[in-house]
């Protein structure tokens, strides 16, 4: 998450929404990818407090709270609008 907000989006030409959405989305399928590579098929589960999901729920659910204050912060940074499209 730091390489994509410090190094991938700040290097976009066209830093909107919707180009963030979308690597972002390439970049998750590769998390699951690599996390996959070590967890599919065992049968592990994690525990979130009271919960014990399969191991693709704890990636992203992870993923998302680590990314949440970064995504903030960049969207700051580079004020983006994170407002409905316009016509």
């Amino acid at each position: 998450m730091a390489l994509a907000y410090t190094n991938l989006y700040p290097r976009l030409r066209s830093k909107t929404l919707l180009r963030l959405m979308w690597l972002d989305l390439l970049l998750s399928a590769a998390l699951l990818i690599l996390v996959g590579s070590v967890y599919y098929g065992t049968g592990t589960e994690f525990s979130l407090f009271i919960l014990t999901v399969p191991w693709w729920v704890f990636t992203l659910l992870s993923a998302a709270v680590i990314e949440a204050p970064l995504f903030i912060w960049f969207c700051k940074r580079w004020d983006i609008d994170l407002g409905p499209p316009t016509d």
